[in-house]
């Protein structure tokens, strides 16, 4: 009878000890999901991603017959929310819903308790939007170049609002700033609620508002906007042109809604989650009613590695703007 050297019973060992992992995940991917998935929204609820991520959960929850349990939880730019599904065991009961604010962390913190890139991984985009350039009716210009013109004459002094420090908000403005040359005070809040009443209330001049918490406004004229920082209209507000359209070239800013989960996520679970996110997509009926009435557009990635490169290619884009603001935090 052969005896085999320890060392290779070590690796006989080994090989099938990785085998039996590999066909344990398999097997849990098969049987996914067997109870309640939970989803992290890291923002109050109410807020516009709250109201996007519930839209899509709702609709994949219908689909799937299954229990999506979405759970807010909000503070430190999003950090707090996002921070606990980085920690979570990657098998498929702990998802993210995030934004571009993601890669934006990742250029403008220097102490986080996750890496924003290494941690999570995006397997699926939502809905994609734009920002509206806002003004209190009561400021005196009518158009964007009026608008310029003013902050020129001012510098430093028309106060603008945003979600915080290094939000999207906060990025859309200064992409705009740097486009044109001018200084504009920033005032940071909590999130766009504040920013909302902020404005509303005549405590900010302006703001890089989105869609899903300004179009009411804009609609009722409580607001005015005098751009969009997309490169084409939106078609629900026709009236209101685009930045380049304005004489602003450079500027464009789109922002993004996604799907994470914790990295080492298994990829049977991944595609499913994809697939059931993209039939929910594809349902034009329920993307307009639902999406399209907050001006946001259903925005489906082709995979999850497709989802997955546009973290890297916000992170390339928005670096040099960070770096140019000297956006930093601790």
């Amino acid at each position: 009878m052969m005896t085999l050297p320890l060392s290779a019973l070590s690796a006989a060992s080994a090989v099938f000890a990785v085998a039996s992992l590999l066909a344990g995940i398999t097997a849990d991917a098969q049987s996914w999901p067997v109870k309640p998935i939970r989803v992290i929204v890291p923002v109050p609820a109410g807020s516009g991603m709250d109201n996007v991520a519930r839209i899509a959960l709702d609709k994949m929850g219908q689909n799937m017959s299954q229990v999506f349990v979405i759970e807010n939880i909000s503070g430190a730019n999003t950090n707090i929310g996002t921070a606990t599904v980085a920690r979570s065991a990657p098998d498929g009961y702990t998802l993210l819903v995030s934004t571009d604010a993601l890669p934006l962390n990742a250029l403008v913190y220097k102490n986080l308790p996750y890496d924003p890139l290494r941690d999570l991984q995006m397997f699926g985009t939502i809905a994609k939007t734009v920002f509206f350039l806002t003004i209190t009716p009561s400021l005196p210009v009518q158009n964007v170049q009026e608008f310029i013109s003013y902050a020129k004459a001012r510098p430093g002094a028309i106060p603008y609002g945003t979600s915080g420090i290094g939000s999207p908000h906060h990025i859309a403005m200064e992409i705009f700033s740097q486009a044109v040359g001018i200084d504009l005070l920033h005032v940071p809040f909590k999130g766009s609620g504040e920013s909302v009443t902020a404005l509303l209330g005549g405590t900010i001049q302006s703001a890089m508002g989105l869609p899903s918490s300004f179009a009411p406004h804009v609609k009722t004229g409580k607001f005015h906007a005098l751009a969009v920082t997309s490169g084409t209209r939106v078609a629900a507000f026709p009236q209101i042109p685009t930045l380049q359209e304005s004489g602003v070239n450079g500027a464009d800013y789109e922002s993004w809604y996604g799907l994470f989960a914790p990295t080492g996520t298994p990829r049977p679970v991944l595609e499913r989650l994809h697939a059931e996110l993209s039939r929910v997509l594809r349902d034009k009926a329920y993307t307009d009613e639902k999406l399209g009435k907050i001006g946001l557009d259903p925005f489906e990635s082709t995979s999850p590695e497709t989802a997955e490169a546009l973290i890297k290619t916000y992170y390339d884009k928005l670096a040099p703007v960070v770096k140019k603001a000297a956006i930093k935090l601790d």
